[in-house]
């Protein structure tokens, strides 16, 4: 049930990332993701013992499973180590395909090359997986098959633990990377314990306590992969109730500007949307409103005194005078104009601070309306 469970995990992961790869450009990223997670779950499927005996019998060999979980085993390290050296590459995009294209060249020689040795060391009575590793770590004649997987995986991991580590950040990919470099440890430990049984010191290390520490290690693994995926969810969950009351507004004032939305779609589009339509509504009403101001004053003068203003004050400051703005609008009946038109402060306060995006600054104006709209209902 629970290796059921990881390669549920790690499948569903696999999952989103072609699911995300098939909606956006294909990627040498996206495309390594792929490769790592649908290995690992490769890996963690063929464990489960009844899978086992259906593959070793439909291939008519014994314990084949095993040898195909070795060559996954590499696969997975190989789309490992091509992510994260694309993540960090500053080359090129074609020199960092023909640097992966090397990478899975290397990897196809080593797996072509431990499926030769598997077939050398010949057939074996039908056993479980963790009964094969205990009788064959650790023998002398029949450790030699493992050598050359494990320590290609080794230091490939090895290289993908330090460049993950070295690029974790505060950040929501960096968060995910740490935890998904975190898997890669306990992976590469897991690795190590083999290794120590596979060189004859098989007295330090049992075979059921480096199978738990390769099972956690999946399992930190696929979290890592899923945490962006949730991570998006929630908080597009959390940004869609944010904008909601100053979108509602905007839409009862522009209604034009919502032709053509689409109601359905993946919610982190959905959202990218909705701020798009917030943005274009800002826009027309600023407009109309600097009209009806210059066409009653000295408009080269008022911009100017108000872009000055604007640059004394904080970007929550200048958030809270659009925001005001434009709640101003429900209390003012519209007749031809921009509700609230007196109390705009000018187009120069419509533009975000140098220190925010696009992104953010919307979200700043809908988070200072939704403070005024909740206070206004509790009034």
């Amino acid at each position: 049930m629970i290796v059921w469970l990881i390669a549920g995990l790690l499948g569903l992961a696999t999952g989103l990332r072609i699911g995300w790869a098939l909606v956006n450009k294909q990627s040498v990223v996206s495309s390594a993701m792929i490769v790592a997670l649908g290995s690992l779950a490769v890996v963690a499927a063929l464990n489960w013992p009844p899978l086992t005996l259906l593959i070793d019998s439909a291939l008519r060999w014994s314990n084949i499973s095993i040898g195909l979980s070795q060559v996954a085993l590499i696969c997975c390290a190989a789309g490992s180590c091509v992510m994260i050296t694309s993540v960090a590459s500053t080359r090129s995009p074609a020199v960092v395909r023909r640097v992966a294209a090397a990478q899975y060249a290397v990897a196809a020689v080593i797996g072509i090359g431990t499926l030769v040795l598997f077939f050398l060391s010949g057939e074996q009575p039908e056993m479980s997986p963790e009964e094969y590793l205990r009788r064959n770590l650790g023998s002398t004649n029949t450790s030699l098959p493992w050598l050359l997987p494990l320590l290609y995986v080794m230091l490939v991991l090895t290289l993908v633990l330090w460049a993950g580590m070295r690029h974790s950040n505060r950040s929501r990919r960096g968060r995910a990377l740490f935890v998904f470099t975190l898997g890669i440890a306990l992976l590469v430990a897991a690795i190590a314990f083999f290794l120590i049984r596979a060189v004859g010191t098989s007295q330090l290390v049992g075979v059921g306590a480096a199978a738990t520490l390769l099972g956690a290690a999946m399992a930190i693994v696929a979290a890592g992969s899923l945490l962006p995926a949730i991570e998006d969810w929630f908080g597009g969950r959390r940004e869609l109730r944010l904008i909601d009351p100053l979108l509602t507004e905007l839409e009862r004032r522009q209604p034009d500007v919502g032709i053509g939305e689409r109601p359905r779609g993946p919610l982190v589009f959905r959202v990218a949307e909705r701020l798009s339509l917030i943005s274009d509504a800002l826009y027309l009403e600023a407009t109309m409103a600097e009209h009806l101001r210059t066409g009653r004053s000295d408009g080269a003068g008022v911009e100017v005194l108000a872009d000055l203003e604007r640059r004394e004050v904080g970007p929550d400051v200048q958030a809270m005078a659009i925001a005001k703005w434009i709640h101003a609008g429900r209390r003012t009946p519209r007749v031809a104009r921009p509700a609230g038109q007196g109390e705009f402060p000018g187009m120069g306060w419509l533009g975000q601070p140098e220190s925010y995006s696009d992104r953010e600054w919307i979200l700043e104006i809908a988070r200072q309306y939704r403070e005024l709209d909740n206070a206004a209902r509790a009034r």
